[in-house]
């Protein structure tokens, strides 16, 4: 079967928040990996690069004329997709903190529930 039929099979079954959520969850766990392994810069920046790419997707649907969200929600969560932007680039300076990220995510999940 090929990438693209099960990604078809797939989306007929799981909703958009579901997919979203497993996405989410998938790249948090990694956050979760690299937090827990401190002396691992690939792993942290591997990580955090993941979660950026997942936030610009989240970025780019949510640019898009057609969003059918709220456009005071899609206001709020472009400003949270730019925050994320701003904390990787502090994290990949060691500056920031993949917590932030962390606590990010879990809280978009826990509204995507």
């Amino acid at each position: 079967m090929s990438y693209v039929a099960y990604g078809r099979i797939q989306n007929r079954v799981e909703s958009h928040r579901q997919v979203e959520y497993r996405l989410l969850a998938q790249v948090t766990g990694a956050l979760i990996a690299a937090r827990d392994t401190p002396g691992d810069k690939r792993k942290l920046f591997d990580a955090v690069l993941w979660n950026q790419k997942v936030w610009d997707a989240f970025l780019h649907d949510l640019s898009g004329e057609g969003n059918g969200l709220p456009i005071e929600l899609r206001k709020r969560l472009i400003a949270i997709c730019l925050s994320v932007r701003r904390e990787t680039a502090a994290i990949i300076d060691g500056k920031g903190d993949v917590e932030v990220l962390i606590t990010v995510n879990r809280n978009i999940m826990d509204g995507l529930r």
